[in-house]
């Protein structure tokens, strides 16, 4: 090995080198690995291009003792392939790297006792496709491995670069379909991209015209509610004005039937005034006359004695409570039979009914009862056919003058109003 050219000529397999009789490439078995320099030199090419990266391999070729960094990867390959074929430092490196960098696969191969073992073992790794340049080293510099195992596994690995070649050139072509591919897609992302942009801008422009008119329906929510809440109070105002409006009726209603009932008062009054004037005239009379047959006071001119009432029952309906007895004595006097109710004043209202029943004649003091008195008993006198004398004062001479009037009136008379 002297010159660069027996270098690359003794690197192929197809030079004359690689030309030799089984006896010329067996190696004795020694129990131990093969180093590399001890294998044949027609595996030295698929070994060092195969286990050897060109960057390790560059690495380790000054070794040599070439100036190695302007070699092509190929010249670099040729040179290491002819060096492998004696042993030296560049060999030594070579086999201390390849096994400590394939040292998994050296492992898994030294329980391999016989060809067949090691045989077995290299087609697994070929089939399983894995780790093969381990494999390769591994299964070559094995001390089991003969010869024709040897070239066994030379022609896998000849076959084996052919179809790598292949299927890289199918790759190859392959990736550059893809790079087509690729470059279509990343226009096509460009313009989806692009779309996608616009499309977004205009759901922005929409998002935002839609939270404009949110926004808007909202204000008109919040005023419509404060109208709703404005008209319910006015409902309620309404409610409460007409309400008022009807409480205002009634009081004003209530206001008139008390003037009423104050005029009414008023006039009871004065009247009380002129009987309470009578009582006390009739009082100094009574005081200056000797007392009548039962001990009641004389009349004098303003109680005449009148016709007898023959035991006729006379009922008297209101009149003042202090003079019901000077009126009990009047009917008596005159020998009739004396009933007394106060109008509904006191006496429940219902019970004139009876009352009514119970007389022959009514007397009814018309100042001194109610409205409601006065029509009931009206009605019942008309009903129950009996002769009723209606007068105005309370005093005890117009009571005389109503006895007067029941024994003067016709049979047929109902009704018999006295003046005062």
């Amino acid at each position: 090995m002297n010159t660069l050219a027996q270098m690359i000529s003794g690197a192929f397999p197809d030079g004359p080198r690689c030309l030799r009789t089984p006896d010329e490439v067996s190696v004795g078995r020694t129990g131990r690995r093969r180093k590399l320099w001890e294998l044949p030199h027609a595996y030295h090419c698929a070994l060092i291009g195969t286990c050897l990266p060109v960057p390790e391999m560059r690495k380790l070729a000054p070794h040599s003792g070439y100036d190695v960094s302007k070699m092509t990867d190929y010249s670099l390959h040729t040179v290491v392939v002819g060096y492998c074929e004696e042993r030296s430092a560049l060999t030594e490196a070579i086999g201390r790297f390849l096994d400590k960098r394939h040292a998994q696969a050296i492992a898994r191969l030294a329980p391999a006792k016989s060809v067949a073992q090691v045989a077995f073992a290299w087609r697994e790794a070929l089939a399983a496709g894995e780790d093969i340049p381990g494999a390769l080293w591994a299964a070559w510099t094995h001390p089991a491995t003969d010869d024709e195992l040897g070239r066994e596994i030379h022609g896998d690995i000849h076959m084996l670069s052919h179809q790598v070649g292949t299927r890289l050139r199918a790759d190859l072509r392959q990736l550059e379909q893809s790079r087509r591919e690729a470059q279509a897609l990343r226009q096509e992302l460009g313009a989806l991209q692009r779309s996608a942009a616009d499309e977004r801008r205009n759901h922005a422009a929409e998002l935002a015209a839609l939270r404009a008119e949110l926004d808007q329906n909202r204000q008109r929510a919040a005023h419509a509610a404060a109208l709703e809440r404005e008209l319910a109070a006015a409902a309620r105002e309404r409610k409460d004005h007409a309400a008022l409006q009807q409480r205002a009726t009634m009081l004003a209603a209530r206001a008139e039937a008390l003037d009423e009932w104050n005029s009414a008062n008023a006039r009871r009054a004065a009247q009380l005034e002129i009987e309470l004037q009578q009582a006390r005239m009739a009082l100094a009379a009574a005081q200056a006359t000797p007392t009548a047959i039962g001990g009641a006071p004389e009349c004098g001119r303003d109680c005449p004695p009148g016709p007898p009432l023959e035991g006729r029952c006379v009922l008297c309906v209101g009149g003042r409570s202090g003079l019901v007895d000077g009126y009990r004595k009047l009917v008596e006097q005159r020998g009739g039979r004396f009933l007394h109710h106060d109008g509904g004043q006191e006496v429940n209202l219902h019970r004139i009914d009876a009352a009514i029943a119970s007389a022959d004649a009514v007397v009814c003091q018309t100042a001194c009862v109610s409205h409601a008195a006065y029509w009931r008993l009206k009605d019942a006198c008309k009903k129950q056919g009996k002769p009723c004398v209606f007068v105005q004062s309370p005093g005890v001479g117009s009571f005389a003058r109503s006895l007067a009037a029941l024994s003067k009136a016709a049979p047929t008379d109902q009704i018999i109003r006295v003046s005062v």
